[in-house]
């Protein structure tokens, strides 16, 4: 496949990291602290609009699956969602100087919604675009490294002289880059990317669809991603609590350490994927969640309170988050083949959402939990550190750091009994190559 064809698919993930993190982040701060809802409160509508959404995605895997358009399955349900999203960010980027709950909890139901369009057919249409087991890597790890292009581009706002001076203009310019960013991206993958078909015996029944997460390959590969993605989204909405709190350092000093996760998975987007085809993706899998515990062992442990050796720290922390993006992806679609081949039903759809379901979940729970947790202790978001309780500072590290750092341990044990080897993906395409 040429790296024009992977590049110009991967273009939409630009617009969409983009919104990915000050959804994760900026978007909790921003209604807690300038519109001054109280933090439980903002916690309970990412938690509803969340849930609410969840359902949305499912219905999406079924669409897809069952689209018949000389346009494509997933192409069209991509050009479908993106001028929907790009309406929804505006209304939740752009708030009025009034705006309350009822206001961020539908626009959080909006952009989610749309989101799933856009997120579930694309991921999809990349399990498609090849067979091969190596060269899948190489599909999301081209999707992972764009959508650092637009994590880093919005990580590096807070860091321009006027925006960091005027923290209300921040969230606007986000929501700007991502509907400047967002349409060009889908322009290019729909005008520059066929759609490969595959084959596909007879239409997924509703028995096919049931069937899924009864088979524990997919189920394990599922709950390895729910656990390690709700970690990384409640240690997202402790950020700035923690490194204010317990490193000491200012907001512009916090946003920088974010640049620098970013710049480190950009590294880990190549590493991962050259080590999924050297190591096996399970292997290498297992290898990356274990690092992640370490890492949150590293930063908790080690004393630093300088600005320099946070980089660095969370650099290296930053390449290993890149491992989940581009191996789970991937190892999903080639459970996609071996579904296929027991079945005779093409469910890449289905599959993707249920990979998106898994992120939504852990979007959900993991900052919702978190944030609750650290309002009942009683943690000020407004005090200096040396006047929070002796239980505010626990609670903040455990949800920060040690319940983080359990769920990747759990994920890397899960992972490392994944079934599908390269061996094994190889005889099943030598199969589904004769039936078709």
């Amino acid at each position: 496949m040429r790296i024009l064809t992977k590049a110009a698919y991967a273009a939409p993930s630009v617009g969409l990291a983009a919104l990915g993190l000050p959804l994760l982040i900026y978007l909790p701060d921003y209604y807690g602290t300038v519109v001054g809802l109280p933090l439980g409160l903002v916690g309970t509508a990412f938690l509803v609009a969340r849930l609410a959404d969840i359902a949305v995605d499912p219905v999406v895997g079924i669409l897809t699956d069952r689209t018949r358009s000389r346009f494509g399955r997933f192409r069209l349900w991509l050009a479908v969602g993106t001028p929907l999203l790009m309406l929804a960010v505006h209304y939740l980027f752009m708030p009025p100087p009034n705006a309350g709950f009822l206001h961020l909890a539908l626009g959080l139901a909006g952009t989610y919604t749309a989101w799933s369009l856009c997120f579930v057919s694309h991921l999809g249409w990349g399990g498609t675009l090849s067979e091969d087991y190596d060269e899948r890597n190489s599909v999301f790890a081209w999707w992972q490294a764009l959508f650092l292009v637009g994590g880093l581009v919005v990580t590096a706002l807070p860091l321009t002289p006027a925006l960091r001076a005027t923290p209300q203009q921040m969230l606007p310019a986000m929501g700007w880059f991502v509907l400047l960013s967002l349409p060009l991206g889908v322009a290019a993958a729909l005008s520059l990317v066929p759609e490969h078909r595959g084959s596909r015996r007879r239409a997924p029944a509703r028995r096919d669809y049931l069937k899924l997460l009864g088979q524990p390959s997919i189920t394990r590969l599922l709950a390895a991603d729910f656990l390690s993605s709700a970690a990384i989204y409640a240690g997202g909405a402790m950020f700035f609590f923690y490194y204010g709190t317990f490193h000491g350092l200012d907001r512009l000093q916090t946003a920088t350490l974010l640049f620098a996760v970013k710049a480190g998975a950009m590294v880990g987007a190549y590493a991962w994927r050259r080590l999924g085809t050297r190591l096996e993706k399970h292997r290498a899998m297992t290898l990356a969640f274990g690092g992640l515990a370490t890492m949150y062992l590293i930063l908790h442990l080690i004393p630093w309170t300088t600005l320099p050796i946070g980089l660095i720290i969370l650099g290296a922390f930053g390449v290993f988050l890149s491992a989940d993006p581009v191996l789970v992806r991937s190892m999903m679609a080639d459970l996609a083949d071996e579904h296929r081949l027991a079945t005779g039903t093409d469910q890449m759809g289905i599959l993707a959402s249920l990979l998106s379901v898994s992120d939504k979940l852990a979007a959900a729970v993991g900052p919702a939990l978190a944030l609750t947790a650290l309002s009942t202790a009683g943690f000020d978001t407004r005090a200096a550190s040396a006047l929070q309780t002796p239980q505010a500072l626990t609670v903040l590290a455990v949800a920060a750091i040690w319940v983080p750092m359990a769920s990747h341990m759990t994920s890397a044990f899960l992972v490392s009994r994944h079934p599908l080897t390269a061996a094994r993906q190889q005889s099943v395409r030598s199969e589904l190559a004769v039936l078709d």
